[in-house]
């Protein structure tokens, strides 16, 4: 058994290592070559961190890590772990996430934290026996927004940095680059505020902060009134807000429940 870092392999070496090694993952994960890279990029994955094992001369799975700085702590996160099956039941999942570990300690990372779909009791198991802990149940929805017939709603632009975030929030849902930010007004009552990527084909909504979660669908009508009839992805929010049944019945559906687990590495702050 070796370990290699990911940025050895060839990017056509890495794709094919990750679709093989989730071929039959609990959802469909198959990537091309751009969606991987993209994928990357926008979760702040870093392929010098990420790992790779070999056995025997072919590569069996990997783990993907990326850090970044959250409210004055280097956190990392493990964006996918995958052992191709016929290497599977021999341990390798394990000394890949022991492996990260150590490299976090040494690195003065404060947390790591994961997500798990929630029927994967074998991984779920797995990372408790490494310490990590289950902090947040979260649900995935997808829908396509439509006119909700909520009047005077506008959608209007904010600096994100303006913005706080909570310190439950999901590595996947932080601002970023590649985020925007927006207040909900009604007249001129402002409702709250969202953090979301949009694409001319999508938008995902990924930090819903309302005054009051029944305005959900004032909130979707101002990204109606802006956008259009896009279809629309719900990100990684907490099972219990009282916004999900109410998309639940206008035209959402679930589409997979994850589990938050965090694992403290180190106390303090970056200073």
């Amino acid at each position: 058994m070796k370990l290699l870092r990911l940025a050895e392999l060839a990017k056509s070496q890495q794709v094919a290592l990750w679709n093989e090694a989730f071929a039959d993952y609990l959802v469909p994960a198959t990537l091309t070559e751009a969606s991987f890279e993209a994928r990357m990029a926008s979760l702040y994955l870093s392929a010098d961190d990420s790992l790779v094992v070999e056995i025997d001369g072919e590569f069996a799975g990997f783990a993907l890590t990326g850090t970044r700085i959250f409210q004055s702590r280097k956190i990392a996160w493990i964006g996918g772990i995958a052992i191709i099956p016929r290497f599977r039941k021999q341990g390798l999942a394990r000394q890949l996430m022991e492996a990260l570990i150590t490299t976090y300690s040494k690195e003065n990372v404060t947390e790591s934290w994961l997500e798990v779909i929630s029927n994967n009791h074998a991984a779920i198991r797995l990372y408790e026996s490494l310490g990590y802990q289950k902090t947040t149940d979260l649900i995935f929805l997808n829908g396509n927004l439509q006119d909700y017939g909520k009047a005077g709603i506008q959608l209007k632009k904010r600096v994100s940095e303006s913005l706080f975030e909570k310190n439950e929030t999901p590595w996947q849902n932080l601002i970023s680059e590649q985020t925007q930010a927006a207040s909900i007004w009604r007249n001129r009552q402002l409702l709250g505020d969202i953090i979301y990527r949009v694409s001319d084909k999508s938008i995902t909504l990924l930090q819903i902060n309302l005054d009051d979660s029944s305005q959900i669908l004032d909130g979707l009508q101002a990204f109606f009134n802006r956008y259009g009839a896009l279809p629309c992805m719900i990100s990684n929010q907490e099972t219990d807000k009282a916004f999900i049944p109410i998309l639940l019945q206008n035209g959402f559906t679930e589409v997979a429940k994850q589990i938050q687990m965090r694992k403290v590495i180190l106390d303090g702050e970056i200073m």
